[in-house]
């Protein structure tokens, strides 16, 4: 199937906690080379800190690389005065200090400022959907990928109450924290397969998700942080008929949604989805480096989300 132009395999199914979890593999050739943020991160790369004054919507990345730096939409940044998500997937400039757009994922704190660091943590698939399909229209300044905060803080009380799992600040961290402890055994064991560069997720019998990178190796980075996110979403049992059909439509709706395609953030072009399926992504030297997608109901609600209701 191709998905923005990558022909793409749908591998088989593994199960992690409630979800149906597929690889998608393609043969790809290595794109302009970068570091991840986990890699930068480890490395003493990068740098991430509050503006002066801090404002909630935005955080101050420096690149201390002589590469560009990737940080995926949905990535979890710890610290600060409080906690925060990626909205948007940035590639930002070797040498380089930009600002990034971020949401709050801890409403109880601001302040007690910490080191900001990242714990290869992805936000669950329905307050990544949420975020994304409120994300206002685009001009050239950053403010503009801002989400609807209240949302987003809603969509962590819900998974707190869903999980009965208290925070004393309201950090989606604590919560994902708690419900990767139960099921550490099953996230230890995974494992990219050979040329994978994507991942869909399905909880039931329902697509809640869809990542797709450039190259194996960046995929490899992120993958299971991305799983553990998804399965804040997921019911503990019953992982329904794991239908590849669910995922092909999924898949094909994604390749023929609208598409607006302005300047990113760092490098590149960024590429916001609508219509049946919302996403976010970004495309660098015609290539697209990263695509996240979630279904969409009729209304314009997210699904995952709706479910709920």
């Amino acid at each position: 199937m191709k998905v923005f132009e990558s022909d793409v395999e749908v591998g088989d199914a593994v199960a992690i906690g409630g979800l149906s979890v597929f690889p998608l593999t393609s043969v790809k050739v290595d794109g302009p080379p970068y570091l991840t943020g986990p890699e930068a991160f480890e490395a003493g790369l990068i740098e991430v800190g509050e503006l002066d004054p801090p404002e909630v919507p935005h955080l101050a990345v420096t690149n201390i690389a002589d590469v560009p730096i990737l940080l995926v939409e949905g990535e979890m940044l710890i610290g600060g005065d409080q906690n925060r998500t990626m909205n948007v997937t940035v590639l930002c400039p070797a040498r380089t200090r930009i600002i990034v757009p971020v949401s709050c994922v801890e409403a109880g704190r601001w302040g007690a400022r910490r080191t900001m660091h990242s714990l290869t943590r992805h936000a669950p698939g329905s307050l990544r959907a949420v975020k994304t399909a409120n994300l206002e229209s685009r001009t050239n300044d950053v403010a503009d990928r801002r989400s609807d905060q209240g949302q987003v803080w809603d969509e962590v009380d819900r998974q707190s109450f869903a999980h009965c799992i208290s925070s004393e600040t309201a950090a989606l961290d604590d919560i994902q924290e708690e419900i990767e402890a139960r099921i550490a055994d099953q996230l230890e064991q995974i494992k990219p397969t050979p040329g994978q560069v994507g991942v869909v997720c399905i909880a039931g019998d329902k697509v809640v998700g869809l990542d797709l990178f450039d190259k194996p190796s960046t995929l490899e980075h992120y993958l299971r942080g991305i799983i553990a996110g998804h399965v804040l979403d997921a019911p503990i049992v019953d992982r329904g008929s794991e239908s590849i059909d669910a995922i092909e439509r999924f898949l094909a709706e994604v390749d023929v949604s609208g598409r607006e395609i302005g300047q990113g953030v760092g490098l590149g072009d960024e590429v916001l989805l609508h219509g049946v399926v919302t996403g976010v992504g970004l495309t660098y030297e015609n290539r697209l480096v990263h695509l996240a997608a979630f279904p969409v109901l009729a209304g314009g609600k997210c699904e995952v989300n709706a479910e709920r209701d």
